[in-house]
């Protein structure tokens, strides 16, 4: 392209770009002073008025470790913005004082302890905000919709702003979640995330009120955990070498979990690890060959798809090997369930594998998918006996459920329908909904927003069993530096759809509550994308992220084509 052909190209871009950031510019000067909290509470009444803080505000909590911390939580915030000291001081019972002001009380409340879990109730006047909770979850959700009505500068960086009004909307808000599973699913195995990238996402999970991170950690692509007993899952198996020599991995050292479990646990999100079997696995194949049906020595894969390489089911090494994984796995995470997979695990290799045939015979397994019905639920059971429950696709459910076990429905809703009709709970995360590595051709803001994880077929006695939903971030065309702008704004939609009741959502209103909140992403410094396949929008979100984008196409242009098409909504899956 010559000189003055990009002239004139650049001309067109910021004819088409300034407007539209002006005219999102005068929408939120005239509307960031009403409240527009994301997810919508259950009931909001906006008075008049507001709370203003300043050099005098203070936090009185009730007296407990997890009210004084996420009290110590928002002090700190204050402080790093606005420079004002904001003490925090407990009281033993009730903290609240009648005729005193300038004050944010955080009570744990008895007499709201009947409340679903999670529930709050904040009341903001002229002269204090009460926020009120009958659990320490409610107390922390209640912070974060506190957060949300503060201005957007209030982001809790060290940099404190002089020229803002510090205002807290006068309100009045009971809330509570629809749903108790609203999480995020991170693939940092086909693409490395590191840890710091993992604990600034636990933040922003936070802020949405969302309160589940389940990290896909194994692989063909890498293994990102490390295992004391087997060395060489991270030695050989978090490495590849992708096209052109270069090399792709990372890991996790126990440590880093211990850390990342214990920021989870400070903001009441619970880490699900995954560990795919028996397919997906040839990351670990490739350090312990001896483990596959032919024992053949294997490369970690730097491509996609599914591959037929598989545990072999008939070795009892096998078994030991998942069990001593599984052994360190539940010593790292403390949560009551453990994901195993178990989709996509193609036959090929059972079929022709001696030992997997004879394992079949002896426990009357009528073929291979029942076999890995066997695979599952052995594991299961070793999983239940350290009173935890396992999590897999919804293919598990083909070769027979392990009696606690939870189905992952993402091939549709009709497998959490099924694990519910067999009594077992269910995650409904479809992947036309809650893929957010799909281009937005198939799955915008809007399409999102509509999803609704409860399927209509059930009965009411059965609606209990849907444990709520899940956004999946895959990464096969995701390197780190562009998960911002697969997984926001969409993330904001399915936040909305697992935490507020249907009679409460509106999508007209909710994307006026959005484009407000792009100024508190700004902040956050969330790199967002677009909320629709428009070509203006893909334009104007791919400028701002040209350089890591031309990052990737230095290093790998194959994968960064890839991407491109997958960032315009191109993808042809």
């Amino acid at each position: 392209m010559n000189s003055i052909m990009k002239r004139i190209w650049t001309g067109v871009v910021l004819c088409v770009m300034l407007p539209l950031y002006g005219n999102d510019k005068t929408v939120m000067e005239k509307d960031m002073t009403r409240p527009h909290i994301i997810p919508a509470p259950a009931s909001l009444v906006i008075n008049s008025g507001a709370f203003v803080i300043n050099e005098k505000t203070q936090i009185i909590t009730s007296w407990g470790r997890d009210e004084k911390r996420t009290a110590y939580m928002l002090a700190e915030i204050l402080r790093n913005s606005t420079g004002f000291p904001i003490p925090v001081s407990t009281r033993m019972f009730n903290p609240v004082e009648k005729g005193r002001r300038n004050v944010i009380y955080f009570f744990l409340d008895s007499s709201l302890a009947a409340d679903p879990v999670e529930s709050y109730e904040l009341t903001v006047s002229l002269d204090s905000v009460l926020l009120r909770a009958g659990n320490h979850e409610g107390i922390f959700r209640g912070m974060q919709t506190i957060r949300q009505l503060l201005p957007p500068e209030a982001t809790g960086e060290k940099k404190i702003i002089t020229n803002v009004a510090w205002r807290v909307p006068a309100v009045m808000i009971k809330d509570r979640p629809r749903f108790s599973w609203r999480g995020m699913n991170l693939d940092c195995s086909r693409h490395f995330m590191t840890k710091d990238f993992i604990l600034r996402y636990l933040d922003l999970l936070a802020y949405y009120k969302m309160n589940i991170l389940h990290l896909h950690l194994t692989d063909d692509q890498g293994w990102r955990l490390e295992i004391k007993k087997y060395p060489k899952l991270t030695e050989i198996g978090a490495w590849r070498k992708e096209p052109g020599g270069i090399v792709h991995g990372g890991y996790y050292t126990r440590e880093d979990i211990r850390e990342i479990v214990e920021y989870a646990r400070e903001r009441f999100i619970t880490v699900i690890p995954e560990i795919d079997m028996p397919g997906h696995c040839i990351a670990a194949l490739a350090a312990y060959p001896r483990l596959s049906c032919t024992e053949k020595q294997l490369e970690v894969v730097p491509s996609w798809g599914i591959k037929q390489e598989v545990y072999c089911a008939g070795k009892e090494e096998t078994f030991k090997f998942i069990e001593d994984i599984l052994d360190e796995v539940m010593d790292l995470f403390p949560s009551e369930y453990i994901h195993i997979g178990g989709d996509e695990v193609l036959k090929h290799r059972w079929k022709k594998c001696k030992r997997c045939q004879e394992r079949m015979k002896e426990e009357n397994l009528e073929d291979e998918v029942a076999l890995q019905g066997y695979f599952i639920r052995r594991v299961a059971r070793y999983v239940e006996d350290e009173d935890r429950k396992i999590i897999g696709w919804d293919e598990i459910l083909e070769g027979g459920l392990a009696p606690n076990a939870v189905v992952q429905s993402w091939r549709g809703i009709s497998g959490a329908v099924e694990a519910v009709r067999q009594g077992h709970q269910a995650i409904v995360s479809p992947f036309d909904y809650t893929y957010f590595d799909y281009g937005l051709a198939k799955t915008d803001l809007k399409k999102v927003y509509s999803f609704d994880p409860m399927p209509p077929s059930l009965k009411k006695e059965e609606k209990s069993m849907v444990l709520g939903t899940e956004a999946n971030m895959w990464t096969e065309y995701a390197p780190q530096e562009t998960i911002d702008s697969k997984v926001f704004p969409r993330l904001l939609a399915l936040s909305e759809v697992a935490w507020t009741y249907p009679a409460k959502r509106d999508f007209v209103e909710f994307q006026a509550r959005v484009k407000l909140h792009y100024r508190k992403l700004d902040a956050l410094q969330v790199q967002y994308g677009a909320e629709t396949e428009s070509w203006i929008f893909s334009i104007k979100y791919f400028f701002r992220d040209v350089t890591a984008f031309f990052g990737i196409l230095k290093e790998d242009p194959s994968l960064a084509m890839a991407n491109l098409k997958m960032y315009f909504g191109m993808d042809e899956e």
